[in-house]
């Protein structure tokens, strides 16, 4: 065997500076598998408050619902510097803890862990505008709970229904559940 061909002839410093180099160009180009956060507006915690949000309205069945269609997915992207709905980012980083903040102080604990009834009976008080008073002391800024909710819900349908190309229905769920592919 040729040692100048094998491992063997590579040094450590070749070796750390070989690492080095690809360490650095997968930050540059930011590989998604080396972040522990897929998202690129959405913390992970949020996102996760998203996904939950987006079963609570498109729910699993007999397809996919709304968190394995990447309703959350499409939302992060079209939040994001070039999405259709930047204008819509501050509402989400705002909205998204506050619904955790009524959560906890209303049944005690966050939106994830709360079972779906509760769940349901909360995004309904939401909707119905029962949390609007008070909402900036309470977390949500400038935004009414009932206002995002429709918002959301909205931009749910539209990461569940729109094209792949633009981060959500994935796989053609709803396509194939409408009988369009």
């Amino acid at each position: 065997m040729n040692k100048e061909n094998s491992f063997d002839t590579l040094s450590r410093r070749s070796f750390l500076k070989v690492s080095a180099i690809w360490a650095g160009g997968a930050w540059i180009v930011g590989v998604p598998s080396l972040s522990a956060n897929p998202h690129r507006v959405l913390t992970e915690s949020e996102a996760e408050i998203m996904d939950a949000l987006a079963d609570a309205i498109i729910p699993p069945g007999e397809y996919a619902g709304g968190k394995d269609a990447w309703v959350t997915r499409f939302i992060d992207q079209q939040i994001g510097r070039y999405g259709y709905l930047q204008h819509d980012r501050e509402m989400y980083q705002t909205c998204l803890p506050a619904i955790n903040n009524d959560c906890r102080n209303e049944f005690g604990d966050v939106f994830t862990r709360l079972d779906k009834e509760n769940q349901a009976e909360f995004l309904k008080a939401v909707e119905a505008g029962q949390y609007n008073p008070q909402a900036a002391e309470r977390g949500w800024g400038d935004f009414t709970p009932s206002a995002f909710f429709n918002t959301m819900c909205n931009q749910c349908m539209m990461g569940f229904y729109g094209s792949p190309i633009h981060g959500g229905n994935r796989d053609y769920v709803s396509y194939r559940m409408l009988s369009l592919y």
